[in-house]
């Protein structure tokens, strides 16, 4: 496939000319700021490719964007997209900011998995979580700059954290937890992270993965980690013996 010819791409959504409330109004303002006049969908779609600048600029204040600083520049136009030119140039924002700016009790989260209950938690409930890890986190010494790795399954836990480590301008990583335990180290080797959050086990595809026996290896062999935390997968999670692993 010719990944620049889009022309027999399969058409996953056609939107409608009807459809979308904030699109209406998003196209609304372009309309009076810019003195234009859009027939139908794809009209707007070309003057937003047409446009890209001023595009992404109204786009950025649309949503309501959080910053400290607003961006000098959208993009610089003379640099090619195959040579990644730097977008919102000179803006500082914080992306665990804009991630919880909503906290109400509309849903922004649905946790399942094959072996537990289907979970709904609020935009208010999230908050409340992501506050409650930057809290443990500062408390562990993280502090912007420092590395958070996780190697668990897909859970609501890595979200909280991902947020509360964002908020506090430490950085995320992490790696996939069907990997072994030199394939985690020599990902995480490179990066050495300070804080390691993982969970004890988990089901994919009806099998069993036990995680503690990989977590004793990677912690053995990774010192710069200060804390690892343990997420219990199920209440019995707690009873098993985490002993030999270290901090």
């Amino acid at each position: 496939m010719n990944h620049k010819d889009f022309s027999n791409v399969q058409v996953m959504r056609m939107p409608k000319e009807n459809d979308g409330i904030q699109f209406k109004n998003f196209k609304k303002i372009i309309q009076e700021k810019y003195n234009k006049k859009f027939n139908d969908y794809w009209d707007f779609h070309r003057w937003t490719i047409e446009n890209l600048a001023e595009f992404w600029a109204e786009l950025w204040d649309f949503v309501g964007v959080i910053c400290s600083k607003r961006f000098d520049q959208v993009i610089d136009l003379t640099v090619s997209m195959e040579e990644t030119p730097e977008w919102f140039k000179g803006a500082r924002l914080n992306f665990a900011e804009n991630l919880l700016k909503y906290r109400d009790n509309k849903v922004a989260i649905i946790s399942a998995g094959e072996d537990r209950e289907t979970e709904y938690i609020t935009f208010a409930q999230m908050y409340e979580e992501a506050r409650l890890y930057a809290a443990a986190f500062r408390k562990f010494g993280l502090k912007k700059g420092d590395i958070v790795a996780c190697y668990m399954s897909n859970r609501k836990e890595p979200m909280f954290a991902m947020q509360a480590t964002a908020s506090i301008g430490a950085i995320w990583t992490g790696a996939l937890p069907l990997l072994g335990p030199k394939a985690v180290l020599n990902r995480l080797q490179i990066v050495n992270p300070k804080v390691l959050i993982t969970v004890d086990r988990f089901q994919y595809n009806k099998e069993e993965i036990e995680m503690l026996p990989k977590i004793k290896e990677i912690v053995k062999n990774l010192p710069s980690l200060e804390k690892v935390i343990i997420v219990p997968s199920k209440n019995e999670s707690k009873l098993k013996d985490i002993s030999g692993i270290n901090r």
